[in-house]
Formats: structure tokens, sequence, C-alpha cells
């Protein structure tokens, strides 16, 4: 239960607060859950859509490669515990 209120709150911390608190949110849920920030870089540049703007998707990228990052290490580590 404690898991989905932590996604919720990273989720609304987009709204509502500013994006250092949100990053800060994304990375400690990814320990958890993994896809977490993707899915709120999403979100963010959904919500924040410029269409004259036409960079990058920022948080989005950065999203994806934190994701990638926390699969490598979750993976690491049930590996590590499994073969002791």
């Amino acid at each position: 239960m404690m898991l989905k209120i932590c996604i919720f709150a990273a989720f609304l911390s987009a709204i509502l607060f500013s994006w250092p608190f949100t990053v800060c949110l994304a990375l400690c849920v990814s320990a958890f859950e993994p896809i977490v920030p993707l899915a709120v870089g999403l979100f963010v540049d959904a919500l924040y859509y410029i269409p004259s703007g036409g960079g990058l998707p920022f948080f989005t990228l950065s999203g994806a490669s934190v994701t990638i990052v926390a699969l490598f290490v979750r993976g690491r580590l049930k590996a590590s515990i499994i073969e002791r």
C-alpha cells in the first residue's frame, strides 16, 4: 500500500512541486518499481508540452535512462541474493 502511495505522490509532485522534488521521489520509488521514472517522465513531458518548442523530450529521456539503470541494478541485486 505504501508503494502505491509513493507512486501517486511522485505523479502528484509533478503538478504541485518543483522538478527536483519530483526527481527525488521518482528516484526513491525506482528502487522498488523501476518503471516509475519513465512513467513520470512521460507524464511531465505530456503535461508541460510546448507545441512550438520542438525540443527533445528531456524528462522522458532522463526517465528512460534512470529506468534502464534501475533495471540493471535490480537484476544484479536479485542475482546476487539468489546465488547466496
